[in-house]
């Protein structure tokens, strides 16, 4: 197999899978599945650049290289778990592990870059990960109480070496004495996630480098320092395992790339015991809590399409809070919920690709497209005639899959995604 496979996975509910290749294959690409999760592509056929497809537009697919995709399989929440996402940006393990915890679970992700975060909402916002929160902080200090998470994911900051393929000066950068302040940052994250976890809580540790002092030497420090336990890790369908370069760790995988993807290194590390998760004070969220009675939605809106929870009103935004971030975050963390529109006054406005407002069957001010270039031409900027006058915003649709929002102005159908 080719080093330098083009993967990325689905973002649909498995009833939409047939939707969106047959999207994909409209526009003249071509892809095979992988094996090791049933969402996930390797790219044949790349007639223009996939990110610039409808399906990819739309956030129906997400471009992420497979063995990035193995730390939230691995973790493997069930549906309806709250995971910590300790190292966050860009958002693409982030945007897998909330579709792994489903509807009813939750994902706090943290991210100490103000431009990266700014990137990882914007991923976020794209594959519609409602159930997910973000936070602004170096996350080893993270004011979170002791004890508080079951499942947490940490993808640290690494030397790359697995990346070669892509980024070929990362071994020269990141050499020698050069990778000492990631091995102590990796600690302290360590440490931080070991504070953070109750016990019998789970959590995988990941690097996208060859470095044994960022890989095994990481988890013998976890567990024999910090007093972690290793758990083992299945192997993943369709990989090179190499053998781990310390001994008495078979637990792990060190992925070395030959099999197509980057060389990673993953260790599933568990906290002893048994006790439930500790339940901080109650948080106090930023903004206002949105009175509905009081607003005016567009009838093409369903707010009980979203997860329980909250709205809110910060700085004319829309934020959609998640019913575990108002339980289980305390008071003293600062954070930010999924933003699904804005308000003028008291009138709502969706955001354009808040396809978690729309209902599952199209009303009937619906634009239901049937034809991929019907959409390209909207996105455009060009109109299509609309069955009648009235305004938007209204349901945007590919057959009987969820798009988004579109604009209406008399006749005629119009985007805009502001």
């Amino acid at each position: 197999m080719n080093t330098d496979l083009r993967t990325f996975r689905l973002v649909c509910a498995p009833k939409d899978v047939k939707t969106v290749e047959e999207l994909l294959r409209a526009q003249g690409f071509e892809f095979r599945p992988e094996p090791f999760y049933s969402m996930a592509r390797i790219l044949e056929k790349e007639p223009f650049p996939l990110g610039e497809s409808v399906a990819a537009r739309f956030g129906r697919i997400y471009i992420q290289d497979r063995s990035s995709m193995l730390p939230p399989l691995m973790l493997n929440p069930n549906e309806g778990d709250v995971v910590l996402d300790m190292c966050a940006a860009p958002g693409s393990k982030t945007g897998l592990l909330a579709r792994l915890v489903g509807r009813d679970g939750f994902v706090l992700a943290s991210e100490p870059s103000s431009d990266r975060l700014a990137l990882l909402r914007q991923n976020l916002r794209k594959v519609q990960a409602v159930n997910t929160a973000t936070v602004h902080y170096e996350s080893q200090k993270l004011p979170l109480p002791p004890s508080s998470w079951k499942t947490i994911q940490l993808d640290p900051p690494c030397s790359g070496w697995g990346t070669l393929n892509k980024n070929p000066k990362a071994m020269e950068v990141w050499k020698g004495e050069k990778t000492i302040p990631l091995v102590n940052l990796q600690r302290k994250l360590l440490a931080k996630a070991y504070e953070l976890l109750a016990p019998g809580g789970r959590l995988v540790y990941s690097t996208c480098t060859t470095n044994v002092q960022e890989n095994e030497e990481q988890t013998r420090f976890a567990t024999e320092e910090l007093g972690f336990e290793m758990f083992d890790l299945p192997r993943p369908e369709g990989f090179t395992i190499a053998d781990p370069l310390l001994p008495n760790m078979d637990e792990v995988l060190r992925v070395d790339g030959s099999g197509g993807g980057q060389g990673f290194y993953l260790c599933g590390l568990r906290k002893p015991g048994d006790e439930e998760a500790q339940i901080p004070d109650t948080c106090n969220p930023p903004g206002k809590k949105v009175n509905l009675k009081r607003t005016e939605i567009p009838g093409s809106a369903d707010l009980a399409a979203l997860p329980e929870g909250e709205i809110y009103e910060f700085k004319g935004k829309a934020i959609f809070l998640n019913k575990h971030a108002l339980k289980t975050l305390p008071k003293e963390l600062r954070w930010q919920g999924f933003h699904i529109g804005k308000f003028n006054r008291d009138k709502f406005k969706p955001d354009p690709f808040a396809r978690c407002l729309l209902p599952e069957k199209p009303d009937s001010s619906a634009l239901v497209i049937d034809k991929p270039q019907d959409i390209t031409n909207l996105l455009a900027g060009q109109s299509l005639p609309a069955p009648a006058k009235g305004k938007g915003p209204v349901g945007l649709y590919y057959k009987d899959m969820l798009l988004g929002f579109t604009g209406k102005k008399g006749p005629r159908f119009i985007w805009t995604d502001k």
